[in-house]
């Protein structure tokens, strides 16, 4: 059976990010964890940076699978929200790392990515030019990655989060929400 060597090193990454700061983990770390060479390293990433890119378009992959079994927006974010909060320990430590710019990019082009498949996927109408659509998925890629960066840690009504987060996504009535 062949070896995913993408996802050993991937995951090897996660473990080792565990262990120690994510400012210290090494392509030789990798390498040495994994069995592998430097070499087969750099055939399949070119950096540590690609490594963790390469795991959150893995990890959003999953997640948009998920979501587009799903009816209802609300029980998807709920999924996107709880996903999150999983992955909070492994965020904040790469935020406190010194790639902390190039991190942040990434998690926003990933949910951006994440947000444009489920409307193709899901056929949703809109009735905003292709720039007005382009404009409004980075807007909404930007505010919910920051609200997962605010509240991703924190003990927090996933529930009513999703439900505030879904009549701002998905309630156009141009009212305000009925409390």
């Amino acid at each position: 059976m062949p070896v995913n060597v993408k996802g050993m090193i991937a995951d090897t990454f996660m473990q080792l990010s565990r262990e120690k700061n994510v400012d210290k983990i090494t392509v030789k770390d990798l390498v040495e964890r994994c069995g592998i060479s430097r070499q087969t390293f750099y055939y399949h990433f070119q950096d540590l940076l690609e490594v963790i890119e390469w795991s959150m378009q893995q990890a959003f992959q999953t997640l948009l699978t998920r979501s587009l079994s799903s009816d209802d927006p609300e029980a998807v974010l709920r999924d996107f929200i709880s996903a999150s909060a999983e992955a909070d320990v492994l965020l904040q430590k790469l935020l406190h790392s010194q790639r902390r710019e190039q991190i942040e990019g990434i998690m926003v082009r990933s949910v951006r990515t994440y947000l444009q498949e489920l409307l193709r996927s899901k056929g949703a109408r809109n009735n905003l030019s292709y720039e007005d659509t382009e404009i409004a998925l980075s807007f909404c890629a930007c505010g919910i990655v920051g609200l997962l960066l605010e509240y991703g840690g924190k003990n927090v009504d996933r529930e009513k989060l999703a439900c505030q987060m879904r009549r701002l996504l998905f309630d156009r009535t141009g009212q305000a929400p009925e409390r």
